[in-house]
């Protein structure tokens, strides 16, 4: 079996819970099992409102092409026994997976960006009564993130290699809308700013793109993985942003 996940779903769906037991610790995964998440990315495609309902740009960020590999990974699995690569996935011991409360510390502090006090939690349901009663809720978490605010663990998106902005999976209601609560699977983008004079108008920890790169060119240059994170899926070579953290499961 194989599992793929994006940063949206450990916001939305609880995503934690498929690597992690009950008292929060870390699942081993069974041999004939592989789990992913491709961090940075939304579930839900980018696709322009037509009303001002999430308080920040869209994540343009997608995971098709991650879905498209591991198709062909597990059929070469099932077919002829071809290994697919092993499991990408956050996790506590790699301090990749976070309670919210320190995934909020972390964060970095950007202007007029409001990260999320809240995430779709889950708790325990005796469904003996009616209507069910719930009691104590499970330990659900988020991944970390690196100083720009992308999420560390799992397969990095290859256009965080060198990022233009801060990608992230969840996105907030904006006023009129129940703001400050999660708007579906949708991600949000916040972007570098272009110049250091902007950069320390508005305050940005973040380094702006002058920073950055000397030029475009540089920045393409900048994009190229290192032959290393090259991983076999199946009968096609894809290239899969390292790791991070040497996270794999």
């Amino acid at each position: 079996m194989l599992h793929l996940d994006t940063e949206s779903d450990f916001w939305q769906a609880r995503s934690s819970l498929i690597a992690t037991d009950t008292s929060g610790g870390d699942i081993a995964m069974p041999d004939e099992v592989r789990v992913y998440t491709v961090s940075g990315v939304p579930h839900a495609p980018f696709r322009p409102l037509t009303k001002p309902v999430m308080q920040l740009p869209g994540n343009r960020l997608g995971y098709g092409a991650f879905m498209r590999a591991l198709l062909v990974a597990l059929f070469e699995w099932v077919e002829h026994g071809t290994a697919p690569p092993d499991s990408r996935f956050p996790s506590r011991a790699a301090g990749t997976l976070v309670p919210l409360a320190d995934a909020c510390r972390t964060f970095p502090r950007l202007p007029e960006v409001k990260f999320p006090n809240v995430l779709n939690e889950l708790r325990l349901r005796d469904h003996s009564v009616e209507p069910p009663s719930e009691s104590t809720a499970y330990p659900v978490f988020v991944q970390s993130t690196d100083a720009d605010g992308n999420a560390l663990g799992g397969i990095r998106h290859p256009l965080l290699a060198a990022p233009l902005a801060t990608h992230v999976g969840w996105s907030l209601r904006a006023s009129g809308y129940g703001e400050g609560e999660l708007f579906t699977v949708q991600g949000s983008m916040i972007p570098f700013a272009q110049t250091e004079a902007e950069r320390e108008r508005a305050r940005d920890p973040r380094p702006s793109l002058e920073a950055r790169y000397a030029s475009r060119d540089a920045w393409g240059q900048s994009e190229t993985w290192p032959p290393n994170s090259s991983r076999r899926y199946g009968s096609a070579t894809v290239n899969t942003a390292k790791s991070n953290d040497g996270d794999s499961r």
